[in-house]
C-alpha cells in the first residue's frame, strides 16, 4: 500500500545510483515524522532500494524521542520490506551532529550492531554519498 508523499517531505529515487532521497522541507510533528517515514519505505519498497540518503538539514531538531520511536517502531519494519540489510546516510547541520552527540539520551551508532540495517551520519552530502556507494560496492562483492 503506496502512501502519498507529504508537501513537507521531498522524495527522490536516484535510478542511476540506485540511492533513495528524502529531504525534510521543515520541522515536523511526531505524526508528520512517521507518515514521511512510511512514505520513504513504501518508495523503498517499491524500489526495491536499501540505500537511502536522508536530509534532516531543515529539521530544527532531532530529539531522542524521535529516535526511540525509529529504533521501535519503524527500523524492525525495513527487513520484512527489504530483504536484507539498509544502509541510512543521515545528512545534518553540524550544530544538529553535535547537539546529538552532546545528547546523553541519545543512542550511540552502535545501537545498531547485529541489526539488519546500518547508520551513519554525515555534515557533507558528498560523503553520504560515498559512503553509500561504498556499501553498494561491498554488497555487491559479497553477492
Amino acid at each position: 500500500m503506496s502512501t502519498a508523499t507529504p508537501v513537507y517531505l521531498d522524495l527522490d529515487y536516484r535510478n542511476e545510483a540506485t540511492i533513495l532521497v528524502g529531504r525534510w522541507r521543515r520541522s515536523v510533528m511526531p505524526f508528520e515524522l512517521h507518515r514521511g517515514y512510511a512514505a520513504v519505505l513504501d518508495l523503498a519498497d517499491e524500489r526495491q532500494c536499501r540505500y537511502w540518503l536522508l536530509d534532516v538539514r531543515r529539521r530544527s531538531s532531532v530529539d531522542a524521542a524521535d529516535v526511540y520511536w525509529m529504533l521501535e517502531q519503524f527500523y524492525p519494519q525495513l527487513h520484512p520490506r527489504l530483504g536484507r540489510t539498509t544502509y541510512l546516510a543521515f545528512l545534518m547541520e553540524p550544530h544538529q551532529l553535535a547537539g546529538m552527540m552532546a545528547d546523553a539520551a541519545m543512542p550511540s551508532l552502535s545501537f545498531d550492531d547485529g541489526r539488519p540495517y546500518r547508520i551513519e551520519r554525515f555534515t557533507d552530502e558528498k560523503h553520504a554519498e560515498a559512503w553509500l556507494r561504498e556499501c553498494q560496492r561491498q554488497d555487491q562483492a559479497l553477492s
